[in-house]
């Protein structure tokens, strides 16, 4: 069964995923005043669910195509990925990803545009004490082309 709509191969809905620095009711504050306000949240996806990142690494790989042939005239020689290895370590400063990633696949999901969130029965959560760090939840991706890198 696919979970691609409308033909979008860089759509993704996860499985069961734990949702981690949950700010998708409300945006996440500003580091500095230059920051655009923007609704995120980190997706752990257990490396036991092959299922789910098999979709993702297909729309990445989608996303990837999208962006040489659409942005980067061609393939670049290296992409940067979105997907992390929560037993390894944080590509941004070298320590470690905290125990909550151990045994999962991590990726941060953002947007400037209020996403939609519903409960199991497909009632709108509105209520922030109902959406929260460590909760379990399926997330409704798309993965784009990014950054401005031209095929070598």
């Amino acid at each position: 069964m696919s979970n691609q709509t409308d033909g979008n191969l860089c759509h993704v809905v996860t499985g069961e995923a734990r949702l981690s620095y949950v700010n998708i009711l409300r945006p996440a504050k500003r580091r500095n005043a230059t920051d655009k306000e923007n609704y995120k949240v980190t997706v752990l996806v257990p490396k036991g669910d092959a299922a789910t990142m098999g979709r993702i690494n297909a729309a990445i790989e989608a996303a990837i195509q999208r962006g040489a042939s659409e942005k980067w005239g061609g393939r670049p020689p290296q992409v940067a990925l979105p997907v992390y290895d929560g037993d390894g370590v944080r590509p941004s400063d070298g320590n470690p990803f905290g125990a909550e990633c151990k045994g999962h696949w991590v990726m941060t999901a953002s947007s400037t545009y209020k996403p939609e969130v519903w409960d199991a029965n497909r009632n709108p959560i509105l209520n922030e004490s109902e959406i929260y760090s460590g909760i379990y939840g399926r997330v409704s991706m798309d993965f784009f082309p990014y950054g401005g890198t031209k095929a070598g």
